[in-house]
């Protein structure tokens, strides 16, 4: 497990956190999956989700010093911005990275951190088999105060936690079974995340001829492109937009928007557009 790329475990959604003291509650925290292996005698290694190795676009993670001889972490690997949140371009933009002059460029303008929230590797010995919060006492004990990584605070009330996640515009929260394994390459029903998704009303403004895609607009103004719809809504505003075309080139059919539908997406991106928009349902 040391080293090398790993399957993580993964979550199930849920619409609302659930109740109980059997579960507790963390931050979703808005960048992408990474898991860190860590020795004393050979520094940080990082790895996606996918199983991609990422260690040399966050140079900075080497300054990293753990309380083992070795360790394997499950964490998120996040930039926050000037106003103190995780800003997910930002940390794309170190992930997507290649050039080594850009790599260490970025690491000074947009350092990153690794937020462990939890443990399955220590010193020696896997952990995936302990109960959750014993895995976070093992996490709470190797890492000491570091820029670079912070290991995740966690709640008992979860409605409260998943309030303030909406009165400051975070990402969502993430809601674990305390005797919880961690089950490699498994979506468990004991880990659920509940986002805290925007809605807003918009136009149809084309449809994309090969991958299904809807374009969309706002008062005008192209504000991204809708993928998740269901079937049974994409007929019925196929058979409606026959009557709203414009004009038509080798992609799009690009239609009159007269047409609007309500939508949820994740967050507005710097440059205005829709992060992840999916259709809720056609507005009359």
């Amino acid at each position: 497990m040391l080293n090398v790329p790993i399957k993580p475990i993964l979550l199930h959604k849920s619409d609302i956190p659930p109740a109980g003291s059997e579960w507790i509650h963390q931050l979703k925290f808005d960048g992408h999956r990474c898991l860190l292996s860590y020795a004393q005698d050979n520094g940080v290694k990082l790895f996606t989700r996918h199983q991609n190795e990422c260690t040399r676009q966050y140079p900075e993670l080497q300054t990293i010093k753990l309380s083992a001889a070795n360790v394997v972490l499950d964490g998120e690997m996040v930039v926050i911005d000037a106003q103190g949140k995780p800003c997910f371009e930002s940390v794309m933009e170190r992930f997507q990275a290649s050039k080594e002059t850009s790599i260490r460029r970025l690491s000074c303008n947009l350092p990153a951190a690794f937020i462990a929230f939890d443990i399955l590797y220590l010193n020696g010995n896997g952990v995936t088999h302990l109960p959750l919060n014993e895995r976070l006492q093992l996490l709470s004990d190797i890492a000491g105060p570091s820029d670079y990584l912070t290991v995740i605070d966690s709640y008992d009330d979860g409605d409260a936690l998943f309030q303030a996640v909406v009165k400051l515009g975070l990402e969502g929260i993430v809601s674990k079974r305390k005797d919880s394994i961690y089950q490699l390459d498994t979506r468990s029903y004991s880990w659920l995340k509940i986002k805290n998704y925007q809605h807003e009303i918009v136009e149809i403004a084309g449809i994309r001829k090969g991958e299904f895609a809807w374009s969309i607009t706002k008062g005008g103004k192209y504000i991204g492109t809708v993928e998740f719809v269901p079937p049974a809504a994409r007929q019925a505003f196929h058979q409606i937009s026959k009557q709203l075309i414009r004009k038509e080139d080798r992609e799009w059919v690009y239609l009159d928007p007269l047409i609007r539908c309500k939508v949820r997406f994740q967050c507005w991106t710097k440059k205005g557009f829709m992060r992840s928009p999916s259709f809720v349902e056609f507005v009359y």
